[in-house]
């Protein structure tokens, strides 16, 4: 299983506008829901996980996160994306202080989902700036979706 397997148009978010971290995330929780890829817990668990585990990730090009839980929660290997009009506020993955976020990778995948690999692949996908870059130009849900495949096929 790549990450443009589990990546569908219908859960990406563009233009996301939010004050807070909670109110984007709950956006990418009510796309993942409506899809059928999260049970209603969801919501619940990312939030709980963030207060224990953060995500807020520092990058080059621009900040993003990378929330996720335990499979009990997902119905669907899915990854929601979420590029934010403006950044939000999420806690360092290292525990030092905050970075304000522009995109946020929101992970749900099901039992046998392999969260590492998933990890890894955006991972790639944030440390290649041109990407990176190419995934905030997109307009639609289907670029991003075309950008990451090129990725991985690079």
């Amino acid at each position: 299983m790549r990450l443009s397997d589990i990546l569908f148009p219908e859960c990406i978010l563009m233009g996301v506008e939010g004050e807070t971290k909670e109110d984007v995330l709950h956006q990418l929780f009510e796309v993942l829901y409506q899809n059928g890829k999260v049970k209603e817990s969801f919501y619940d668990a990312i939030l709980a996980r963030e207060k224990n585990y953060p995500t807020g990730l520092e990058v080059e090009t621009c900040n993003v996160a990378i929330p996720h839980v335990t499979p009990e929660h997902v119905t669907s290997s899915a990854v929601g994306i979420a590029i934010l009009k403006q950044p939000v506020e999420f806690e360092r993955m290292d525990g030092d202080g905050s970075v304000s976020v522009r995109v946020i990778f929101n992970i749900a995948l099901s039992e046998g989902g392999k969260q590492i690999e998933t990890l890894q692949e955006i991972i790639a996908v944030l440390s290649n700036d041109e990407e990176l870059q190419k995934i905030l130009a997109a307009k639609t849900p289907e670029e991003i979706i075309s950008i990451i495949k090129e990725g991985e096929n690079k």
